[in-house]
C-alpha cells in the first residue's frame, strides 16, 4: 500500500478529529515531510483535508471511497484491491486469480477504460458516477452449477440497491438490473475450468451499477435504455455503503448455496415472467410468452412450436404495433 493510501486509512479512521503529522509519521515510520506531500496528493485528488496547528482532519462531509471505507462496512472477511482506472476490473481481478488470489479477494475501479458487458458489448464506464467491481470466487461446485452464480449476483445487487436507497429494482433475464424499464445494472461472470475435474477454477464475477448520470450524461447509443440510482448528486458515503452491501448480501447466498432461496427472489423480481419476447440464440430467433423461470434460472418459454427451455441468450420484449 503506498503512504498516500496509508495516510488515508488513518484519517479515515480519525475521520472529524485532528491527528497530529508526527502521530501519522511515527505510525507510519516515514517522515513528516512524506506525510505532508501525501497530504496534499489526497487533497488533490478531492479529499477536504483541514491542515490546523494540531495536525490534519479529515472532513466528516468528504465522501470516501476508499478499500479501508468498504472493508470497514462489510460484515466479511475480504481483501480489498482500490484502483483509480484500470481497462476492467474483471481483468485486474482474473490476473490475481491466476497468481493466487484467495476467494474474497475484490477489485475495485474508480473508472474502466474497457469495459465489457455480455455477448462482448462494451460497457461505458470511464466516469466515476458508477460502482465497477469484480469479486474473486474458488467455488467447489459441479460447472453445470456455475451458473448460479450469476443469478445470485443479479439478486445481491437487486436487494443492496433496494435497501440502501428504496429505490424498486427488477431482474431481466439473465443478469440485468432494472428500474422504470432502464437498466442500471450489468453483470458479468468469467470462469476457469478445469474439465478433468468437472470443476471451476475460479469465478470472477463482474457487476457495473450507475449509481449516477456520467457528468456529461449517458451517450446517445444508450440514453434510451439506460438509468441511473439518483438522478444527479450521489449521497454522502454511497459508493462504500453499495459496495460492502452487494459483496455482503452476494456471499450470504453462496455460503448458502443449496438451499437456492435466491431463486424465489430472482423468480419474484423478474420482470419477463407473462411478457411476449424474442429470445436470442445465436442466429435463432424464437418468439413467445414467458412461462415461468424454474429452479435452475432456465427461462421457460412457450411458442407456437411448443415449450421451450434456455438457459443462456437473450430476451427481448416484443413491442405490440399499433395500426
Amino acid at each position: 500500500m503506498s503512504i498516500k493510501n496509508q495516510v488515508l486509512e488513518i484519517l479515515e479512521n480519525n475521520q472529524g478529529n485532528n491527528i497530529s503529522g508526527e502521530d501519522i509519521a511515527k505510525a507510519l515510520n516515514v517522515t513528516r515531510n512524506a506525510v505532508w506531500k501525501a497530504v496534499n496528493a489526497l487533497k488533490h485528488d478531492g479529499y477536504e483535508i483541514a491542515s490546523t496547528s494540531n495536525g490534519y482532519m479529515l472532513s466528516c462531509e468528504t465522501d470516501v471511497f476508499s478499500a479501508n471505507r468498504i472493508s470497514r462496512l462489510s460484515k466479511n472477511d475480504i481483501s480489498v484491491v482500490m484502483l483509480e482506472e484500470t481497462t476492467s476490473s474483471n481483468d485486474i481481478a482474473k490476473e490475481l486469480a491466476l497468481q493466487g488470489a484467495p476467494e474474497g479477494t475484490l477489485v475495485v475501479a474508480k473508472r474502466q477504460s474497457a469495459g465489457r458487458g455480455r455477448l462482448g458489448r462494451s460497457f461505458i464506464s470511464n466516469d466515476e458516477n458508477g460502482l465497477y467491481m469484480s469479486l474473486i470466487l474458488r467455488p467447489e461446485i459441479p460447472i453445470q452449477e456455475s451458473v448460479n452464480i450469476t443469478v445470485m449476483g443479479a439478486v445481491a445487487v437487486l436487494e443492496a440497491i433496494e435497501s440502501t436507497s428504496g429505490v424498486k429494482c427488477s431482474i431481466k433475464w439473465v443478469n440485468d438490473i432494472y428500474i422504470d424499464n432502464k437498466k442500471v445494472c450489468g453483470i458479468l461472470s468469467e470462469a476457469s475450468f478445469n474439465f478433468e475435474s468437472a470443476r471451476t477454477d475460479y469465478v470472477i464475477i463482474g457487476m457495473g451499477v450507475n449509481i449516477a448520470p456520467p457528468k456529461n450524461g449517458f451517450d446517445s447509443e444508450i440514453k434510451d435504455i439506460a438509468t441511473s440510482i439518483y438522478p444527479s448528486k450521489i449521497p454522502n458515503g454511497y459508493k462504500s455503503l453499495l459496495c460492502a452491501e452487494i459483496v455482503d448480501r452476494f456471499l450470504h447466498y453462496y455460503k448458502n448455496f443449496k438451499d437456492k432461496k435466491y431463486i424465489d427472489v430472482y423468480r419474484s423480481k423478474s420482470n419477463l415472467i407473462g411478457k411476449e419476447v424474442s429470445v436470442y440464440r445465436g442466429n435463432d430467433i424464437i418468439d413467445g410468452i414467458v412461462l415461468d423461470i424454474d429452479d435452475s434460472a432456465n427461462l421457460i418459454l412457450k411458442s407456437d412450436g411448443g415449450v421451450f427451455k434456455f438457459n443462456s441468450g437473450e430476451a427481448r420484449a416484443r413491442r405490440k404495433h399499433v395500426n
